[in-house]
C-alpha cells in the first residue's frame, strides 16, 4: 500500500482532503486512511515483537542493499479499524502494530518494498476519474506483489516458487477474511482473491506447485 491520492493539480488534492470538491468519496477515504496510518503514534514493544521488526528491518536491508536504493525505515504504528497492514510513504515503511503477530508480515513488508523498488510515488497524475485513479491504483497494488516474488528470491533467497507461495498464502488468508468476516476491500485494492488470481497468473509455472 503506498500513500497515494487523485491528483488532476494540487488544488484540487487539497480541496479534496477538507471535502471541499467533486473528488469521488472513495479516494478521499483512501487519502485519510492512510495519513492516519502513518501519523498513528509508535508503541511499546515486547521483546518477542521487538526480535520481528528487528527481523523485517534487517530483510528490508538486504533488498535496499541489493537493489541500491537507499535506507527505508521501518516503524511500528498503534493499531487502527483500517483495513490497512503497511503504509510505504516517503522512504519510509509504516506498519500497523497488530501486522507483528500476523502471518502476512513477510509479504506486507515485501509488497511495500515493492513499492519502494518500482518508484511508485504518491499521487496519480494522469487520472482524470475517480475510475481512472482506482484503476491505477490496483494495478500499482498488483505490481507490487509480482515485486515482492522478486525481492524475496533476491532478498531472502527464497526459490520462485517458495517466493510465490509466500505471497499467495498471504492472499489466501486475506481472501478468506474478507469472504468469512465480511472485511472491506483495502482501499485501493482490489478483492485479495482477484489479486490472488493475478499473482498467479504472472507466475504459472510456480503457481502449478500450489494447487
Amino acid at each position: 500500500m503506498i500513500d497515494a491520492v487523485y491528483r488532476p493539480e494540487s488544488r484540487r488534492v487539497l480541496d479534496a482532503l477538507s471535502g471541499g470538491s467533486d473528488i469521488g468519496e472513495t479516494v478521499r477515504i483512501f487519502a485519510l486512511s492512510l495519513l492516519a496510518l502513518s501519523l498513528a503514534g509508535c508503541v511499546s514493544l515486547t521483546p518477542q515483537h521487538e526480535q520481528r521488526l528487528d527481523e523485517i528491518q534487517r530483510f528490508a536491508d538486504r533488498a535496499t542493499a541489493v537493489y541500491g536504493k537507499p535506507f527505508v525505515k521501518i516503524s511500528v504504528q498503534r493499531a487502527t479499524n483500517l483495513n490497512i497492514g503497511a503504509v510505504y510513504r516517503q522512504g519510509n515503511i509504516f506498519l500497523n502494530e497488530r501486522m507483528l503477530d500476523s502471518p502476512n508480515l513477510k509479504k506486507t513488508i515485501a509488497h511495500e518494498l515493492g513499492h519502494y523498488v518500482l518508484g511508485h510515488s504518491g499521487f496519480i497524475p494522469n487520472a482524470v476519474s475517480q475510475a481512472d485513479w482506482q484503476r491505477a491504483q490496483e494495478q500499482k497494488e498488483l505490481d507490487a506483489n509480482a515485486k515482492a516474488v522478486e525481492i524475496l528470491m533476491r532478498a531472502d533467497g527464497l526459490t520462485e516458487p517458495e517466493a510465490v507461495k509466500v505471497v499467495a498464502d498471504a492472499l489466501r488468508r486475506s481472501a478468506d477474511a474478507q469472504a468469512k468476516d465480511n472485511l472491506p476491500l483495502t482501499p485501493g485494492h482490489l478483492p485479495a482473491s482477484a489479486e490472488l488470481a493475478d499473482l498467479l497468473a504472472r507466475f504459472p509455472d510456480s503457481a502449478v506447485t500450489l494447487r
